[in-house]
């Protein structure tokens, strides 16, 4: 029995927007914020195809469920991403100038070039930077939302990540600390077909992995952005009013499944397109045409070649911002290494 929960169909009167508590003009800014994201991602996966970068994972089809999941939380909340939530890091405050400036690690890189590229963190929005270990941020959000709660905040946590991150211990620790404590923490696992286009996935649902802490689950379509958003509003309901911790499940499923095509070259099956589903919902609606697409598209292309052309012009951290950030007074040993590296500079 499919048991994914779904909002958006062919159907556009059978469409209950009311239920999820968008207005149309507010799922037209879903719908923008999709496109952004979708731009800047193909934008810094370019660049990696270039060179420019050495690594970046690619985000292209889970548009639907970074940017309709973060769009429910406040500024209160905390975030723990993944590699690919390009739209939550939008969403969270994050401009594609600061963006490229930390692909770039240049000067302007608030974590100085430390991080590799696609480890982005955003203090202000309270996105915590990515981890490069696959799964750390489950546990970090239980902990997190933990300590929320014994300090009485009202607020929550979420931890985004993939299918595979639920198969290692972070995800049972985390899972264990949310459930034995009641912790005001989302999971939210994309599961099924991958954005690489490989099926990947485990037998079981992830979902139901999450009965056996006692926690709540739920499975949404993970390319209806509409459905990610209503089961998230009530995952956040839930986690706010001490109902406890939510694990939801992202499916992506094929393109195949949902009848909106095949396969692709290679014979694998494809993510149905979540921005190609919510832009059908849009026009239906008369929201949405080609001319504003092309009009948005173009104002995404300008601001896209600034925020590059900005970034690219910046120079390298300066070499002394090696010893900065670490120690409040420097140890006499630091200092030496930091005298004998600018004496070298200046020769």
């Amino acid at each position: 029995m499919d048991d994914l929960r779904r909002v958006l169909s062919g159907d556009v009167a059978a469409v209950d927007t009311d239920a999820v508590g968008l207005s149309d003009a507010q799922i037209t800014r879903l719908y923008a914020a999709m496109l952004t994201t979708r731009a800047l991602d193909e934008r810094s996966a370019k660049l990696h195809e270039e060179g420019v970068i050495d690594f970046y994972v690619a985000s292209r089809g889970i548009e639907a469920v970074s940017v309709g999941a973060v769009s429910v939380l406040g500024p209160q909340d905390w975030l723990f991403p993944s590699h690919r939530d390009v739209g939550m890091y939008l969403l969270r405050g994050g401009s594609m100038r600061s963006w490229f400036d930390q692909l770039l690690g240049n000067a302007a890189d608030l974590t100085k070039g430390r991080q590799i590229p696609g480890q982005h963190s955003l203090p202000d929005g309270r996105f915590v930077s990515v981890s490069g270990r696959v799964g750390a941020q489950i546990a970090q959000a239980a902990g997190c939302a933990m300590a929320m709660m014994v300090r009485g905040d009202e607020a929550c946590a979420l931890a985004s990540f993939g299918e595979v991150a639920s198969a290692g211990a972070d995800f049972h620790a985390g899972m264990n600390i949310a459930a034995r404590f009641r912790a005001p923490v989302i999971f939210l696992c994309r599961s099924g077909v991958q954005t690489a286009g490989a099926e990947i996935g485990a037998a079981a649902p992830v979902a139901g992995r999450a009965e056996a802490y006692g926690v709540r689950s739920v499975r949404v379509d993970g390319s209806d952005a509409l459905a990610v958003f209503q089961v998230m509003h009530e995952a956040h309901d839930t986690a706010s009013q001490g109902g406890g911790p939510t694990l939801i499940e992202a499916v992506l499923e094929s393109a195949a499944m949902l009848g909106d095509g095949p396969n692709d070259a290679g014979g694998r099956a494809m993510i149905a397109d979540p921005v190609v589903r919510l832009r059908d919902y849009l026009e239906q609606c008369g929201r949405w045409d080609a001319a504003r697409e092309e009009e948005f598209a173009s104002q995404l292309r300008e601001r896209l070649d600034e925020a590059i052309a900005g970034a690219g012009a910046e120079p390298r951290p300066p070499r002394e911002s090696l010893f900065a950030d670490v120690y409040e007074e420097l140890p006499w040993m630091l200092q030496e290494q930091r005298e004998h590296l600018l004496e070298e500079e200046d020769d």
